[in-house]
């Protein structure tokens, strides 16, 4: 009787430390002081057109997307800065870990955070991962979007780069010694002296 009880408790003790855990995806919880609003780069608010997603930081520095993403409100403009709210469960995690979150928006038509030409990231985020509930966004920050150049652009750029790095041809600086004439042009030089008129003294 004591070992099975001993063996229900170890099996207890599993299921809490390997329950799935999961993150509450909303920037704006007034309950925990959670205000991260998103804006585009007019200061308006994300809104419809824009698609926020939360990316795992891993210690290399390398991040990893969390599904589902979500959109941002589009019924009043006040909330057009914060999130449609949505759970991610996290499979590859477990009850008592540390994790490192950051959170992008993105133009939803260009279908991913790099293509976007309007995007923005917040800075890095620690949550402490519990099974009871899901954990919310505490400490996350709010930001603005930015747009980022075109490829044409940033191609133009270069060109303006390569050219201002060109080498110039030199001008000689001023009350600079004069290059030699060549024989040829000191001789022309002689033939225009003797068309000139001369004039002789008479004593």
């Amino acid at each position: 009787m004591k070992n099975i009880l001993i063996l229900s408790l170890g099996l207890v003790g599993s299921v809490c430390v390997f329950a799935q855990v999961a993150i509450d995806f909303d920037n704006r919880v007034p309950t925990l002081n959670i205000d991260a609003p998103v804006f585009r780069p007019d200061g308006t608010g994300a809104g419809a057109g824009f698609t926020a997603g939360l990316f795992l930081v891993r210690g290399e520095g390398s991040l990893e997307p969390l599904f589902p993403t979500t959109t941002f409100f589009t019924n009043r403009p006040e909330f057009f800065p914060y999130t449609v709210p949505t759970i991610i469960w996290l499979s590859d995690a477990r009850n008592g870990d540390w994790i490192t979150v950051r959170l992008r928006a993105w133009e939803t038509a260009a279908g991913a955070y790099e293509t976007a030409l309007i995007r923005g990231e917040s800075k890095d985020i620690e949550l402490f991962l519990h099974s009871e509930v899901p954990v919310s966004l505490l400490g996350l920050q709010g930001f603005t979007m930015v747009p980022e150049p075109s490829p044409g652009a940033l191609l133009a750029l270069g060109g303006a780069a390569l050219l201002a790095l060109a080498p110039r041809r030199r001008q000689p600086a001023a009350g600079a010694a004069s290059v030699p004439d060549s024989p040829a042009a000191h001789m022309t030089k002689n033939a225009e002296r003797e068309k000139l008129p001369h004039h002789h003294l008479c004593f």
